[in-house]
């Protein structure tokens, strides 16, 4: 009973935690009005987060390997929450970029601490359900945080909603210190047994399964964190609708096709994995071929239902695909170099993730956020390519030589 106990403050903590870096996403209108933001300005919100997020990861995913999980959860909480807040007091773009570079520091020590917390109390038959559960928070986090966000900032301006959600999270984060167990090295000789962050690192770069795993996260982040960072505008822009229905839509949506995904694909992943974890990846490769077409309907049509429905589908299938990569890290690489791993490999997805958020705001004068929206599609298809190649000549082998 305690290991679901876990998954369900982590489910919490994550929803907090996605909902305080994407609100900011719907409320681009007034800042742009406000603080007089370009479009280039507004797409640096985003890329400013994701870039000191990524290169704060491989440390965080380390330190949770080195340190108690259950308190590093708790600490970033306490802190993102603090960033959050006084966020909704800037005055000028400076500062305002200044604190989302410090919420991406302080929100990458979550992520590894939560996952790798979770899966370590979690056999295969239930690990992928486990962090399933901690994934669909985070959309829940999408969803609540882009639509409190478009509704408090159209009746009281743009601070209101940052306000209200970093003083939520520095009252939740002395319950969590409570309930959330503590993970620490059973001896000194153990803490002193494991290697430093360089050799880990070193050990992960050598197995030919972990650098596929790598580009399978980093290529669907470049779309996710653009459709995060622009769907709103989008859907404003191009369907007139108003500051809280659009972002209702453009941060709803997507989390709702993930959400689904992730309380049926955990359980069908692991039923799939009795016969084999390395078919967990085959399930990944397929999905994320499918997800891709739907993203052409961008370029195809106007009809709003018809892309309200391409981004669902789109969603559906990419999240269940990738919900495969968790537990498949965790057998590839060991409990004692998960965290490691898997921050490593949240640098690797938040740099492309700001690149990409970046330049769509570049070329959107140009293509349009449909066209950029559209171009995803591509790097999909490559995605799935690699993962048939690591399920055909490598994963195997990497899994055989890890047990």
């Amino acid at each position: 009973m305690a290991k679901w106990l876990i998954v369900a403050v982590l489910f919490v903590v994550s929803a907090l935690n996605y909902g305080d870096r994407s609100a900011i996403t719907a409320l681009f209108p007034l800042l742009r009005q406000d603080l007089g933001l370009t479009d280039v300005g507004l797409g640096l919100i985003g890329s400013f987060f994701l870039w000191s997020y990524a290169f704060s990861s491989p440390l965080s995913g380390y330190l949770g390997d080195r340190f108690d999980r259950g308190k590093l959860v708790v600490y970033s909480l306490a802190a993102w929450s603090l960033v959050t807040l006084l966020t909704g007091l800037v005055t000028a773009q400076w500062q305002l970029f200044a604190l989302r570079t410090m919420l991406g520091v302080t929100e990458s020590l979550f992520l590894p601490a939560a996952v790798a917390l979770a899966a370590s109390y979690h056999g295969p038959e239930t690990r992928a359900t486990a962090v399933g559960m901690i994934s669909l928070g985070t959309f829940a986090g999408l969803i609540s945080g882009g639509t409190l966000a478009g509704y408090l900032g159209a009746l009281y301006g743009w601070r209101a909603p940052l306000l209200a959600l970093g003083a939520g999270g520095m009252l939740l984060a002395p319950l969590c210190y409570f309930l959330l167990p503590r993970q620490t090295p059973s001896t000194k000789e153990e803490e002193d047994a494991r290697p430093p962050f360089l050799t880990t690192a070193a050990s992960l770069v050598r197995v030919p399964s972990y650098l596929v795993m790598l580009a399978a996260g980093l290529l669907p982040s470049i779309g996710s964190w653009i459709f995060i960072n622009w769907l709103p505008l989008y859907f404003q822009e191009n369907f007139h609708m108003s500051l809280a229905r659009a972002g209702f839509y453009g941060s709803s949506l997507i989390p709702i096709g993930s959400a689904i995904s992730q309380v049926v694909g955990g359980p069908i992943s692991d039923f799939i994995a009795r016969r084999g974890v390395h078919y967990r990846m085959l399930m990944q490769a397929c999905l994320i071929l499918c997800a891709a077409p739907a993203l052409l309907t961008f370029v195809l049509t106007q009809n709003q239902n018809l892309i309200i429905g391409a981004i669902v589908v789109y969603a559906m299938c990419r999240s269940c695909g990738d919900l495969n990569i968790l537990p498949l890290l965790y057998d590839l690489v060991g409990k004692s170099k998960a965290s490691t791993a898997y921050g490593i490999a949240n640098m690797m997805n938040t740099i492309a993730g700001g690149l990409g958020v970046f330049v769509a705001g570049w070329v959107k004068a140009d293509f349009g956020l449909a066209g950029v929206f559209a171009v995803v599609a591509g790097i999909l298809a490559f995605d799935a390519l690699l993962l048939f190649i690591c399920y055909a000549f490598f994963l195997r082998k990497d899994l055989a030589a890890a047990r």
